[in-house]
């Protein structure tokens, strides 16, 4: 969170987690963001489910491994780095 400053507002319990896709300090939605992130994170093949208008929720199933976990992280921060990219550009 502390490198993407995309990410807004992260939440949840256990192995539920919704995280919040902010364009600003002041909180102003990234609706556009999060959208292109879900297919951003699509192509690479990490299923992310979209949830209200500009947040998304990791929901893994609960036999996942950490090796799986590891994966998902560095496709995670593949597709956020590409959709700030596109941001900066």
């Amino acid at each position: 969170q502390k490198r993407h400053p995309l990410m807004g507002d992260v939440r949840g319990m256990g192995l539920m987690i919704g995280i919040e896709f902010v364009k600003d300090a002041k909180k102003t939605k990234a609706k556009e963001e999060s959208t292109q992130l879900v297919l951003e994170a699509f192509k690479r093949g990490l299923l992310l489910l979209p949830c209200g208008e500009n947040s998304v929720r990791l929901c893994p199933a609960l036999s996942v491994t950490q090796d799986q976990c590891d994966v998902m992280l560095d496709v995670w921060e593949e597709s956020l780095a590409a959709v700030e990219k596109q941001m900066n550009s």
